[in-house]
């Protein structure tokens, strides 16, 4: 579920193209809030998701409508983006949660989220502004993945004809790759889109949580893995 407010599209944004882009068929729920149509951001593209792909629900929220805005064209929904209104058109609590937007918005939606018990490392977020939302705790083998103690290894770019010792201070290969002038590709930076998935050459890595893209054999999703030892992938 991508969450974005105002502005805050953004980043959920382009999560939401890449989903789309790779042919993924998981279901996907993009709730956008704004004002009014005034402050509606990419319609045309945002209706155009929902309209071309099964699997991607779009609902845009007015929380403010204006005469001339129309029910169905500009928006789907006159109300706030809320827990409740996930209540009522989500089937289950079962989904990740990914939200960017203003600070109130951040805050009434964790900790709504969290009432309605969904555990916190499934909740993600990003906000703009002056933001006062806490992250959460990560989860113990999150936390255990990334502590520098945890793993002694070397990570090897067959590609790139490079290696380096792995610190721990990395929150992912994609991110450990990146530190080290490694250019690889990438999308979501949520194991979702597949965008950064690359061959495994050599050893194992782990996951910092479930895979939302499918990884074939012999692969991994750089997004959101670290090194289980010594590992040489193709990039």
């Amino acid at each position: 579920v991508l969450i974005g407010g105002g502005v805050g599209i953004t980043p959920v944004l382009s999560m939401l193209n890449a989903i789309a882009e790779c042919g993924s068929t998981r279901e996907t729920w993009f709730f956008y809030g704004v004002r009014h149509g005034g402050e509606h951001i990419m319609r045309d593209h945002l209706r155009r998701l929902d309209q071309e792909h099964e699997n991607i629900h779009v609902r845009a929220c007015y929380s403010d409508v204006r005469p001339e805005d129309r029910e169905g064209d500009d928006y789907d929904i006159g109300e706030r983006v809320s827990v409740e209104l996930f209540k009522r058109l989500l089937p289950s609590n079962n989904y990740a949660f990914y939200i960017c937007g203003p600070p109130p918005m951040m805050n009434s939606l964790t900790d709504g989220l969290k009432q309605w018990g969904v555990p916190d490392e499934r909740i993600y977020f990003e906000a703009f502004g002056p933001a006062s939302v806490k992250p959460a705790k990560p989860p113990a083998a999150a936390a255990a993945a990334l502590a520098p103690a945890a793993v002694s290894a070397k990570v090897a770019f067959a590609r790139s004809g490079k290696s380096f010792p792995w610190s721990g201070e990395s929150k992912s290969l994609l991110a450990f790759a990146e530190s080290n002038g490694v250019a690889m590709e990438s999308g979501c930076r949520a194991g979702n889109c597949g965008s950064c998935l690359v061959a495994v050459k050599s050893g194992k890595v782990r996951y910092l949580q479930p895979p939302g893209a499918t990884v074939e054999p012999g692969s991994c999703l750089t997004c959101i893995s670290v090194p289980d030892g010594d590992v040489t992938i193709d990039a």
